[in-house]
Formats: C-alpha cells, sequence, structure tokens
C-alpha cells in the first residue's frame, strides 16, 4: 500500500536551504518530503494548552534534570527533505548534543503536536510516519478539544503503539516519573490548573 509519505515524496521538490530562504523567523512551515506546508496561525484554544504544558513540561525537566524542553518555532532537521517545527519537544540530557543554535539535529525523544483543522491531516499521516521512521520514541497528538480526538504513541521496536490513558492519567515513557491528568489537559471551564499546583503534585509523588 503506497504511504502518504511516499505520495509527498512523489511531488516537486524544495530543498533545505530554499525553505530556509522562503521562511524566515515570522513563517511558521514544515517541509515534508520536499514540499513546503505553511502552518496557519494557531487558535487562542491551541495557544493556551501549548502554553501550559511548555511551562509544565519545562519546570518539571528542570527541576528533575532530565534534560532540555524546546518551544515551537525550532527547526528539527530529520532527513534530507524532512524540517518540522512541532508545538514542543524534549530530548534528554545524554542527546542534548543535537541541539544546535539554529535547529535540532535528529530525532528529539518526545515530540508535542497540537492539533487544528488545518494540521491534523498532516500531523495523523505523514509527520507521524516521519516521526516514526526517523526514530521519535514518544509522540502526543493532543487534540485541544477533548480526549476523544488525542492520541498517545509510543515507540515499540520500529513502530508507534497507542498507548491509552488509564483512569484517566497518561504516563510518558520518556520523561521519567511525569504524568498527565484528562482533567489538566481538558479542564472544566476551561481554566488550566496552577502549574506550579501540579509540579507540587509530580514531584511529591
Amino acid at each position: 500500500m503506497e504511504t502518504v509519505a511516499r505520495r509527498v515524496e512523489m511531488m516537486d521538490l524544495m530543498s533545505d536551504e530554499d525553505l530556509l530562504i522562503l521562511c524566515g523567523e515570522d513563517v511558521k512551515a514544515d517541509l515534508i518530503g520536499g514540499v513546503m506546508v505553511v502552518q496557519t496561525p494557531a487558535s487562542f484554544r491551541h495557544q493556551r494548552l501549548e502554553r501550559f504544558l511548555l511551562s509544565l513540561l519545562g519546570m518539571y525537566v528542570e527541576e528533575k534534570g532530565l534534560g532540555e524542553v524546546v518551544a515551537s518555532r525550532m527547526a528539527v532537521y530529520l532527513g534530507r527533505g524532512y524540517i518540522f517545527e512541532p508545538d514542543i519537544l524534549f530530548v534528554t540530557t545524554g542527546r542534548l548534543d543535537i541541539i544546535k543554535e539554529t535547529h535540532v539535529g535528529g530525532a528529539p525523544d518526545l515530540v508535542v503536536e497540537i492539533l487544528s483543522s488545518s494540521s491534523a491531516y498532516y500531523d495523523r499521516g505523514i509527520k507521524r510516519e516521519i516521526y516514526e521512521r526517523f526514530g521519535v520514541k514518544e509522540l502526543w497528538l493532543l487534540d485541544p478539544y477533548g480526549p476523544e480526538g488525542t492520541q498517545f504513541l509510543v515507540r515499540k521496536g520500529e513502530r508507534f503503539e497507542e498507548a491509552p490513558m488509564e483512569g484517566g492519567i497518561y504516563r510518558s515513557q520518556v520523561i521519567e516519573g511525569f504524568w498527565l491528568k484528562a482533567d489538566w489537559l481538558w479542564p472544566e471551564g476551561e481554566k488550566f490548573p496552577p502549574v506550579r499546583k501540579i509540579l507540587s503534585e509530580l514531584m511529591s509523588a
């Protein structure tokens, strides 16, 4: 069966250098098999969830000394013709050498993509395939509107397998001791709980 990645690879290709020339720091875009896909501006709901997770992950990883959490707009070079800008990424302490001044040169240990109507097709399809192909260990595809459209994927051998929330909790496979509650990601009233309160719960477990 022909994959989404293969269909994209058959299109007219753009080089890595072309992408850097055409897209400045103000343009968020992915290079997918040599095809530039410009991402539309994020919604407020998307931005709120991204900000919450970035703060929580960043503070937890810093407290534990586990590595580095990087926000959106950092280019990830996975292979020739594949440059992605995930919403959030994490690299463990032992692999920090892949983080360069202008890009990440290799597969992060964890990638977080927050879905939108314009990005879900790529995030669930070809980008998932490429993250899997190039060795990402854990991938979160988060639907900002609820758990029904959300997937947590972990590497088993050469492939991703879905790891469901159990009892409303998802436990990360690559960030030691870190977990997420559904109530944190999709709170009633849409007000996220204080990050420091959650951090205290995580650190005391």
